[in-house]
């Protein structure tokens, strides 16, 4: 009997320019996860599905992340196709992907985001992936680079955007804010944001909204962070 390959080839219609073209995605029996950091970078054994998050259209260039490929409205459509496809080049990203084609697809996922003056948290998303990709290669420069981005886009996500019908609450936001803080050498402010998210599950009509594994894990940051800070006080 063959055994199956680990991605497979579906066909999606683009909402800019409406041809269809292939995007890979991988099979949930061969995802093995084997650990994530804190700031939820994923690191897998054998394919790696974040590689194929970011979805390309090979006829305009068109770019978004999978789970958002249908949420644009007209004028953002008409600023793709006047910003981006005019200069694209037909090209595709299906099949399978090495880091580099991740890589590329991701910024172009980016660009697309920036032309679009699309919301604050998906620029953030896509900058964090980045970084993580970035992480994988063991690029700490640009890795740096990306998660500063992410925490910039993420600040203004939490003061300006309505963050109550989001896949990303607001409760988890303060959690990645903190840590991306923690991660780029902010460990006061890291704590600030982290001592918020504490308060709030404090409030009794928060509890039942914040999951005790983020609350165990916001604590477990907090206490690494002051011991760290009592680590650098006793050396100096």
């Amino acid at each position: 009997m063959n055994k199956l390959e680990p991605v497979y080839q579906k066909e999606v219609k683009c909402p800019v320019c409406e041809n269809t073209f292939e995007i890979t995605k991988v099979r949930s029996r061969s995802i093995r996860l084997v650990k994530q950091d804190t700031d939820f970078c994923p690191h897998y054994e054998g394919e790696n599905p974040l590689f194929y998050e970011a979805v390309v259209c090979a006829h305009c260039g068109f770019a978004s992340h999978i789970t958002t490929m249908d949420s644009l409205n007209r004028f953002e459509k008409q600023k793709v196709r006047k910003l981006i496809t005019k200069r694209w080049t037909p090209r595709s990203f299906s099949g399978k992907r090495t880091w580099d084609n991740a890589l590329e697809a991701f910024k172009i996922v980016l660009l697309n985001l920036n032309v679009r003056e699309a919301a604050h948290s998906e620029i953030a998303k896509i900058c964090m992936r980045i970084a993580w990709l970035y992480r994988y290669a063991g690029d700490s420069e640009l890795e740096q680079c990306y998660l500063n981005h992410a925490l910039n886009s993420y600040k203004e996500a939490y003061e300006e955007e309505d963050l109550s019908d989001e896949k990303l609450d607001s409760f988890t936001m303060l959690f990645i804010i903190g840590e991306l803080c923690s991660r780029t050498g902010k460990e006061e402010e890291a704590l600030q944001w982290f001592s918020r998210l504490i308060r709030e599950y404090s409030d009794p009509k928060n509890k039942g909204k914040i999951p005790n594994m983020l609350i165990e894990t916001t604590r477990d940051r907090v206490q690494e962070l002051r011991q760290s800070e009592k680590m650098k006080s006793e050396v100096n």
